[in-house]
């Protein structure tokens, strides 16, 4: 017969038992499954902020308004007013060249390549140096068209520069007969652009070659199939006038047969093709009637430039800044030869001294990053209805961190 004291045990026993099955019960609905590790290899670490982040998301998706609808219209809105606004704000910007879309572009003018080296002519080597240093410097091929109509499409930190050919000259574009057969001559301009390209796939290939009649490039057989070929590479043809006039020195009515005719002879080539920029012979401009460089008819032909290159000895101003005029438009010689101050390689070691004067890209086409100190340069009816970035000047960024360290 069992005592009072082992029944109370019992008692007890069963007691705790119940309690311990209470406490479990409670605490069920509560558990969770092992999280997953994270992505840094610490399973079940979740960052506090992170969390807190997605439960409030969770939350604003879960609330109902009066009319039993989820929040998360209302908070998708309120992102993008936050986005919107951070917009407008200055960005600081990090990198060996800060943003600058209204600063300066360099046109470059040559003329032949060949030998010897002279004024007007560039060796095969020096040209090869020419585009071997501009791609170490940080500058990148773009087309004249595209400067023109604001649509400069490079990586962020790197700088337009625009080649130009002049007079179509045979060391321009040249054919060699080889065994029967007409080759590329590896000394030309466009064999030496496509070469660096193949190497060098991020530099572009661009250029704009300008040219005249009766016989561009010099090979008369081959007048056709050179101007097809350039215009497939992505090269472009410009009017250099009808026959090399001096546009200073004819009337109205010469000025338009010489750029009208151009335009025509050159359709004859390339079916539907329109030239889009002149580039003066001479660098001679009509003092009066100078409006029919841009634009005019003869014949039956009309013709129209977006841009009007000069001789020049400067960078062009940005697209985008108030200072841009298409209808003239300065180069640079890119040679070394009585070029004191004014050649490609006095100007690169200007932007080397000055790199604020320098254009620089934040690499997005639908964007204008423009330094916070010259906003009042921005010609707000040449930006497309672009996005504009304010940018501090890295100075300003020096500046705060240090006074922060």
């Amino acid at each position: 017969m069992p005592t009072k004291s082992s029944i109370h045990t019992k008692k007890m026993i069963l007691l705790y038992t119940l309690i311990i099955l209470f406490f479990i019960l409670i605490a069920l609905p509560g558990c969770n499954s092992p999280e997953a590790p994270s992505e840094d290899g610490d399973p079940g670490q979740q960052d506090g902020k992170a969390a807190e982040a997605a439960a409030t998301e969770t939350s604003a998706a879960g609330e109902l308004d009066q009319n039993g609808n989820t929040g998360t219209g209302e908070r998708e809105n309120q992102v993008q007013e936050q986005e919107n606004t951070a917009a407008d704000d200055p960005l600081l910007w990090e990198g060996k060249f800060s943003p600058n879309e209204l600063g300066e572009i360099m046109i470059l003018m040559y003329h032949e390549i060949g030998h010897p080296e002279g004024e007007w002519q560039r060796t095969p080597d020096n040209f090869r140096r020419d585009l071997e240093t501009l791609y170490v410097e940080g500058y990148r091929l773009v087309s004249l068209n595209d400067v023109v109509r604001g649509e400069i499409d490079i990586p962020a930190g790197t700088s337009p520069v625009v080649l130009t050919f002049d007079d179509a000259n045979r060391g321009n574009f040249n054919y060699l007969e080889q065994n029967g057969t007409m080759a590329l001559d590896p000394d030309c301009a466009v064999a030496i652009l496509e070469d660096f390209y193949a190497e060098n796939p991020d530099f572009g290939l661009a250029a704009t070659f300008y040219i005249y009649y009766p016989n561009p490039f010099r090979q008369p057989a081959l007048i056709e199939e050179k101007l097809n070929y350039l215009v497939d590479k992505g090269f472009d043809i410009g009017n250099h006038t009808y026959g090399h006039a001096n546009l200073s020195r004819i009337s109205p009515t010469e000025i338009q047969r010489e750029l009208a005719l151009h335009q025509k002879h050159t359709e004859q080539y390339i079916p539907g093709y329109k030239v889009r920029s002149l580039a003066l012979p001479y660098g001679a401009s009509p003092r009066e009637h100078a409006g029919l460089l841009l634009e005019g008819s003869y014949e039956g032909t009309s013709y129209s430039n977006e841009a009007v290159l000069l001789v020049g000895a400067n960078p062009a101003p940005s697209p985008f800044h108030h200072n841009f005029n298409p209808a003239r438009l300065p180069r640079i010689r890119a040679s070394e030869m009585n070029t004191a101050g004014v050649g490609m390689y006095d100007w690169l070691d200007v932007f080397e001294a000055n790199p604020q004067r320098r254009y620089v890209s934040d690499g997005n086409p639908n964007t204008i990053a423009v330094p916070e100190s010259r906003l009042d340069s921005l010609d707000k009816g040449r930006t497309h209805n672009k996005e504009i970035i304010i940018i501090l000047e890295q100075q300003e960024s020096e500046d705060r961190s240090q006074k922060l360290e």
